[in-house]
């Protein structure tokens, strides 16, 4: 608490005290502690007058007991006054820059505020299948998750970051059919080719997976009539001219293996559904080739995953789950259920009775599951007619162990917006079989489709835009930026610089616009110093970094605190001190797109100023000490913002 700049501490204080006057929670009052919509009105307001129509207490006495409480914490230089409902707070400037300096003097620097309700959270996301590279919504999926993380981390929180591999299914089996037919392992062909891991996995699932198609196409065409044959044909071109795209670059006695190894199939579907049952029984010798199948490609993505700053406390395999016997509970459990049927000949469970029975009666629920009126929640099917499960029922196993396995309080799923409905079903499963705090707690955190310019993705055929694809172009175009503008520097330095350009651009890209919203993303666009994106942040923080250096250091003994009156030094200094409340409400809020806003509006803020007031060459000592203290406090906050982003704050570009 000592530690805190006075915004943050009025901040906390404020939800504490109010929480307790009008029986709020903490967190509420919290977010209700904001900038008033007019500079006029003051630093923070909370509207009070809201509180007030139900409270017994008296305004005056809320007041004067509020300003009690933080003059105590030694902040008294505040005006506190209601004005239109709203209580509103405003600084002394001249004050506030001595508080804040003096603090900065002694170490301290902005940080998000710290939540006073800590909790165990696990966030899982990328959980890419091992059967491709990761690809360009992938990169949306473990940015968003990766900054989720952080922020919550930062906000106090115990973050626990977890990847599910998803190796059981019919995918993992197809690729498993390909090395097979291949009679190599992946980790030797990869070698062979001189390729990543997961690139190769990915081509040889394409190949695979394309040949299946074909051959299954060219057994329907002798049965079909006229019309329905004309169809078939031109299905059958599309999936011939795959082929001979995936063969382009690649040794051709491994494509001919693949496909002639397809084409000799006695039933190839038989073949699949053989490799996807057995390594699910955990059965040799298909539990050790899928599983070293998906573990090449694990390789290749750790890499990549690497090279973003991204990394993970556990890997949780989806077939782990199921010889463990964990997911067989799950459905004994279920079968036992009241809200146990048989639905179109298989085990199921009836999530529409559980939605009337459960759900709509309980007001608490109806919250939780925000359930659009009229919208009607299918039955969720436990098991194939195979006796085969499906990754519904494996993800219902899978939500348990993440909470028994952590002790979370809340568990976060960062999953495509594609997979509403089966997220739905997966959290009214565990409601219906009596895990109603796993299904309280556990948060679908869905993000749009990421669309590029002229090109579509499918892994089965081998479309896709590869992360390590616009990692390598964006460093690329930020080398010949960086050699530009640094002619004489070590090739070293630019290379490193360039990547972590390249690195920041993407994963900003990926969470400065809402996760609800689709992304088209253009390499230009994201690496443009003009623009809104990583780059220009990281172009203002080494700007920043440049003029402490101009200055060659601070006198902290000659600063001249009135500096602070000037209307934009004082909007300046305001500004950066809202850092760490908007970086923990973000955090709260799951909305890191509310950070990286705040930055560029920051960025933008300094960038006016300084250019009109200058620091270098103010001939008044006090206030180029003043000045240069402020240039300092917004380096600091846009490295502690872009490093909560995923973004390297660059001290030189």
């Amino acid at each position: 608490m000592d530690r805190m700049d006075p915004l943050s501490l009025v901040i906390s204080e404020g939800a504490e005290y109010f929480s307790e006057v009008f029986n709020l929670g903490v967190e509420e009052a919290f977010r209700l502690i904001q900038p008033p919509p007019r500079e006029e009105y003051g630093d923070l307001s909370f509207p009070l007058l809201r509180f007030l129509r139900r409270s017994p207490a008296n305004q005056q006495a809320v007041v004067e007991a509020f300003r009690g409480r933080i003059w105590e914490k030694g902040i008294k230089f505040i005006d506190i006054e209601v004005t239109g409902g709203f209580l509103n707070i405003r600084f002394e400037e001249t004050a506030l820059a001595k508080y804040v300096f003096g603090l900065m003097i002694n170490g301290w620097k902005p940080e998000p505020i710290r939540s006073r309700e800590p909790r165990i959270v696990v966030v899982e996301h990328t959980s890419a299948n091992p059967v491709h590279p990761l690809h360009m919504g992938h990169a949306r999926n473990t940015s968003l998750g990766d900054t989720l993380a952080r922020l919550l981390a930062a906000r106090g929180h115990r973050v626990n970051r977890r990847f599910y591999v998803d190796d059981v299914g019919r995918q993992a089996a197809v690729a498993a059919l390909g090395f097979r037919l291949l009679s190599s392992r992946p980790r030797e062909v990869a070698t062979r080719v001189g390729k990543k891991p997961d690139h190769v996995v990915g081509w040889v699932y394409a190949v695979t997976h394309t040949a299946l198609d074909a051959v299954i196409l060219k057994s329907k065409l002798g049965e079909a009539g006229e019309n329905e044959r004309a169809r078939l044909v031109r299905e059958l071109d599309k999936l011939l001219s795959t082929l001979a795209r995936l063969k382009e670059g690649w040794p051709a006695d491994l494509y001919e293996a693949i496909v002639s190894g397809v084409g000799s199939l006695t039933d190839p579907e038989a073949e699949v559904s053989s490799i996807m049952k057995r390594y699910e029984e955990g059965l040799e010798p298909e539990r050790s080739l899928v599983r070293e199948v998906a573990s090449t490609a694990l390789d290749g993505f750790r890499e990549t995953l690497s090279r973003m700053g991204v990394d993970f406390d556990a890997w949780d395999w989806e077939s782990d789950l199921v010889w463990s016997g964990l997911v067989a509970r799950v459905i004994e459990e279920a079968r036992r259920s009241p809200y146990h049927i048989i639905y179109k000949g298989t085990s199921a469970l009836d999530i529409p009775r559980i939605v009337e029975e459960l759900v709509k009666p309980n007001p608490e629920y109806r919250a939780a599951f925000k359930l659009p009126r009229g919208f009607e929640v299918p039955p969720l099917v436990l098991v194939r007619s195979d006796g085969t499960t499906l990754y519904t029922t494996r993800d219902i196993a899978y939500s348990i162990y993440k909470f028994r396995e952590t002790g979370a309080d809340r568990v976060v799923n960062v999953i495509g917006a594609d997979q509403r409905l089966p997220q739905l079903q997966i959290r009214l499963a565990l409601l219906g079989l009596g895990y109603t705090r796993e299904a309280l707690n556990m948060i679908h955190y869905d993000y749009e489709i990421v669309r590029l310019p002229g090109r579509a993705m499918s892994g089965r055929r081998g479309e896709y835009v590869t992360l390590d694809e616009v990692l390598d172009e964006a460093r690329q175009r930020a080398r010949v930026e960086v050699e530009k503008r640094n002619p004489d520097a070590d090739p070293g330095w630019v290379d490193e610089t360039a990547e972590k350009i390249a690195v920041g651009a993407v994963r900003f890209a990926m969470v400065q616009t809402s996760a609800s919203k689709p992304i088209v993303f253009n390499v230009d666009k994201v690496l443009d110093l003009k623009e809104n994106t990583a780059p220009y942040l990281q172009y203002t923080h080494a700007r920043a970094h440049s003029i402490l250096d101009k200055l060659g250091g601070i006198d902290y003994h000659n600063i001249d605190y009135t500096s602070a009156s000037d209307p934009d030094r004082r909007r300046l200094l305001i500004t950066s001190l809202r850092y760490p409340y908007t970086a923990a409400k973000a955090a709260d809020d799951m909305a890191p797109e509310d950070l990286a806003t705040y930055l560029l509006r920051l960025a933008d803020m300094f960038n006016s100023w300084y250019q009109k007031d200058s620091v270098v060459r103010d001939p008044n000592p006090g206030a180029r000490n003043f000045k240069a203290m402020l240039v300092r406090l917004v380096r600091d906050v846009l490295a502690s913002g872009l490093r909560l982003l995923g973004v390297e704050p660059l001290k030189r570009m």
